[in-house]
Formats: C-alpha cells, structure tokens, sequence
C-alpha cells in the first residue's frame, strides 16, 4: 500500500520517535498525608517554603492520538505500536493516556489507610504513560489542598522515567497551617518567593490581595518540608516511599493488553 506524502511523513516521524521510546505503562499512585504532630515535630521544620510555581505548561500532556487508532491506519499503527514494545494495536476499549482510570487496584489499601486518624489518602489516581527515558520524561503537576485534622498543602511536579530500571522523581512541597476553627484553605494564598517573615497574616493576605486588617481567617503557616528524590523501582511490584510528612505508594505495570490496564 502506497501511502499518501503527508501520511508516510507522519508515519516516518512518529516511527522515529516510537524507536526511542518507552513502554507503556499502567500507573497507579496515591500520597498520603501524615497528621500525627508529635511523630512529625521528632525532626525540625522550617515554619514556611516558597511554593512552586506552576504554569499551564504543567498541566498539558503530550499528545497521543494514535493510541486509538482508526481502523484505515491498521497498518501504519501497527508498525508504530511494535516500535513501543507491543506486537499488534491494542483493542479499541483502552482509554487514552493520562485519562484518570476508574478501576483502581490500590482501592483496599487506600480505605485502610483512612481508617487510621493520624495519616489520609489525598490523591489517588491510575492512568497509562508511555514512560520514558532521561530528558523527555512528562511530568505531573500536584496541587492539592487539604483541610482535616492539619490543613495542608502539597504543590509541585513528580516525573517518571526508565533506563535499566524504572524510576519516580519527586520536587514536591509540603506546607502545613494553623487555621481558626471557622476558617478554609484558601487556595489562593501562595507563600511570598523569598523569606518569609515574622509577620505571616501580612504576607499572605497581601499576596492575595486581601486587606490584612479584615476580619476573615487568614492561615498561619507552621512547618513546611521540601520532597526531593529519586526511587528506583521495579515493574509489578508495589513500593513505599516514605517522608515525615508525605508517603507515597506505587505501582507500574508493563501494559499488554486490555486485562493488564484493568485493576488486579
């Protein structure tokens, strides 16, 4: 079959970059937040952090359409899903990528953890990503409010990526305020850039552009701590990474077919 000029460019193009990348991937992460005080003040924190700031490019996904391949492109398609590690497309059904799956495997685990009164499950999520290799991994953005036994906040960027091994990077923030009994997280209220200081009703207020001398209630920022690593891990098993503040659980699945993208 002979294919049309803008057809065979797009094919040749796609094929290319299918040669270096990676396999595709079930995902699926949850962060806990901790709220025991006690067992978190063992170490010392700094009162306050400049959060991350985060534009709309990190919330974009590269694009991947041909994941649902139109069955007039069968051939083309094949030939780019063997360049991913798969020998035939997969079956229509699959969702696209970096689409938030229904089924989550890690479902028990997370009504477990919630149970508990000095830790809660704030995000958790599956998906498929075509992991890739150093230098053009996607990154995923967190911006994640929580006001339970701590009001917390966790902003800032987490990224896979594969060589021999696969890996989860983290530059994640965790803030932790003091609110009035009557008072609400205002997303809106960022840390100032630089130091923060003494006066934090002040800085905050002034950021967001409230009047410091109004009556609403302001948060107090109390302990803040900086997440960044790197966790190597190894397909189909499940890891822990653990913070004073912060757990994460994780899960990556070489994907197959339409069973391996269903929870176990």
């Amino acid at each position: 079959m002979r294919l049309p000029p803008v057809t065979a460019l797009l094919f040749c193009s796609l094929l290319s970059a299918a040669g270096h990348a990676a396999p595709w991937y079930r995902v699926e992460m949850m962060l806990v937040a901790y709220e025991n005080e006690t067992a978190i003040d063992e170490e010392r924190w700094a009162d306050a952090l400049a959060s991350p700031l985060l534009t709309a490019d990190d919330f974009s996904y590269p694009d991947y359409q041909w994941w649902q391949a139109p069955a007039m492109y069968r051939q083309l398609y094949t030939s780019l899903w063997a360049g991913y590690g798969f020998s035939a497309p997969p079956q229509s059904e699959l969702p696209p990528p970096f689409t938030p799956l229904e089924d989550l495997a890690l479902a028990g685990q997370a009504e477990r953890i919630n149970k508990r009164s000095d830790m809660k499950v704030v995000w958790h999520q599956a998906w498929i990503e075509p992991i890739q290799e150093a230098g053009a991994e996607i990154r995923h953005p967190v911006s994640i409010s929580l006001q339970d036994k701590l009001d917390i906040q966790i902003t800032g960027t987490f990224w896979l990526q594969r060589s021999r091994y696969l890996h989860l990077n983290t530059d994640l923030l965790v803030q932790h305020y003091v609110l009035p009994e009557t008072g609400i997280l205002q997303q809106s209220l960022t840390l100032p850039e630089s130091v923060v200081s003494p006066d934090y009703r002040t800085d905050l207020l002034a950021r967001s552009g409230m009047d410091a001398s109004a009556s609403e209630p302001f948060p107090l920022p109390v302990r803040a701590a900086e997440i960044r690593q790197t966790r190597r891990m190894r397909s189909g098993e499940l890891h822990y990474i653990d913070h004073p503040m912060l757990g994460i659980v994780i899960k990556i699945i070489p994907l197959e077919d339409q069973a391996s993208a269903d929870a176990e």
